[in-house]
């Protein structure tokens, strides 16, 4: 019997990992690399259809991508064993790569409706609302309709459409926060919120379904998968209701801790980054069928083939040959940008050069505009092209938010993280230490001291970490979500 056509990713970035455990002989070395594998034979199925190589293999038996660990026989024998289906194999499912007739496709009628659940709390699950609806655009053209929607502020009454407001109130005070995630955690305290939650919304999100009639639904947001399906589970009993069947997926936008309410047994696939998190859902009650590991969804600019650094830097206005480290202050502009931009003015050198990104903070970029600093400064605020301004810095300075160490691994850049958020940012900080591409400090003299140390001489152990992020990036990983989810 033919064995079909399958992806299985290997993510060893944390230890210990179920892909360590079934294969004991991979590389266990600091920079835990990823191994993503491919095996499609090139015979006939009973259908008469041919099963052809994934489209990127050189070989007919497996494709390799990112990094091999281990030998090359080690590798074959790998693929080769999955395919012949090997129990011990974690099944992340397969991607299909399907061809999509765009003609007579323009209107929104015939449109396949894909519907994107998402909370504007913090700015990581829009943006990774946008990079899936840019990814559907880029390979799709105009067959995908994307709508894009926050359910608590457009269709919940007060007080549960400020919930998103009270985010950055929980944030702003730590132990707030902390007991806030902790507290929800449990299954029986989180399901009878939800029920209750439910109760008020239920109608109000019913008819959000009803009006828009997805035949798609897929969630970027921990608080967007129980009532939504409580609701849509509701809603079945309504035979003319078309909604209630559609496939419900789940795409987690974080890198290590995640919450629990992340993850519910009913959804159809549930998206994650790494390993680690594919564990927790596996803890949570989902099974390996229902998981896709394939990265962080990540706007598509960051996967497109790049102009030279010199072009970039003479588009954007900068020096191309002089060292540079961009300063990051999230969407909103958080964090000690001021206190850090001075301690970096005092301790490098003239010859470097600073960026820094303030956000939606228009008053902090204006006051740090109007500065006479002693090196060369650039200051902006909300930018749409950070993959350029990436491209065209060495290093960077940010809080452990997910989707910015994930751009910062595409570029290969250093990350020197300054603050997290407690619980679900706290991993990625030993995430980033521990693969070694980047360093930790909260004191703004002493991170200024870290980047001139980078700067120094021959700027090897810059060199050395940016090889190491770059090995970790999963810059296809957007198109490889949206083209499972195509598929459903």
């Amino acid at each position: 019997m033919e064995s079909p056509p399958f992806a299985l990713t290997l993510d060893c970035l944390l230890a210990p990992s179920p892909a360590r455990r079934a294969w004991p002989n991979l590389s266990s070395t600091p920079t835990r690399s990823i191994i993503f594998a491919s095996y499609a034979p090139d015979t006939k199925s009973n259908s008469g259809r041919v099963h052809k190589p994934a489209e990127l293999g050189r070989t007919n038996y497996f494709e390799m991508s990112t990094m091999l660990v281990g030998s090359e026989m080690s590798i074959r024998h790998l693929v080769q064993d999955a395919g012949q289906g090997n129990p011990a194999v974690p099944n992340y499912g397969y991607v299909p790569q399907r061809p999509i007739d765009r003609v007579g496709m323009s209107s929104t009628q015939d449109r396949k409706r894909v519907m994107c659940l998402m909370s504007d709390t913090g700015g990581g699950h829009r943006a990774s609302a946008q990079a899936l609806k840019d990814g559907f655009e880029v390979l799709y053209g105009n067959y995908f309709d994307i709508n894009v929607v926050d359910l608590w502020s457009s269709s919940s009454p007060w007080p549960l459409c400020n919930m998103p407001k009270s985010y950055f109130f929980l944030v702003k005070n730590p132990w707030l926060w902390r007991m806030s995630f902790r507290c929800s955690e449990p299954e029986v305290l989180h399901e009878a919120l939800f029920t209750g939650y439910t109760a008020i919304v239920g109608r109000r999100f019913a008819q959000a379904f009803e009006d828009y009639k997805p035949h798609l639904i897929v969630s970027v947001h921990p608080l967007m998968q129980h009532v939504p399906l409580k609701v849509l589970s509701r809603m079945k009993a309504a035979v003319s209701f078309t909604a209630a069947k559609v496939p419900f997926t789940t795409v987690v936008t974080d890198l290590t801790r995640c919450h629990r309410t992340w993850f519910h047994k009913d959804v159809d696939k549930c998206f994650v980054a790494t390993q680690l998190v594919a564990a927790q859902a596996m803890n949570a009650g989902l099974t390996s069928n229902q998981l896709s590991c394939h990265g962080l969804p990540i706007r598509p600019a960051f996967n497109l083939p790049s102009k030279p650094k010199d072009e970039i830097c003479d588009q954007l206005g900068i020096d191309s040959a002089a060292p540079t480290v961009m300063l990051i202050g999230g969407g909103e502009g958080m964090g000690k940008l001021e206190a850090t931009a001075e301690a970096l003015a005092k301790t490098l050198s003239s010859s470097h050069q600073l960026i820094i990104i303030c956000g939606r903070n228009i008053k902090l970029a204006e006051k740090l505009s109007s500065r006479a600093w002693p090196l060369r400064v650039l200051v902006k605020g909300f930018v749409n092209n950070m993959s350029e301004y990436m491209l065209a810095c060495d290093c960077i300075i940010t809080k452990a938010g997910p989707g910015t160490i994930a751009e910062a691994l595409i570029c290969g850049r250093p990350i020197l993280l300054n603050g997290f958020i407690p619980c679900q940012e706290e991993g990625n900080v030993s995430f980033v230490l521990d693969n070694g591409v980047g360093s930790y400090s909260e004191m703004p003299e002493e991170m200024a001291d870290i980047v001139a140390d980078w700067f120094r001489g021959d700027r090897q152990e810059l060199i050395n970490m940016s090889r190491r992020a770059k090995l970790l990036g999963r810059p296809e990983a957007t198109f490889d979500i949206v083209r499972e989810l195509s598929g459903m």
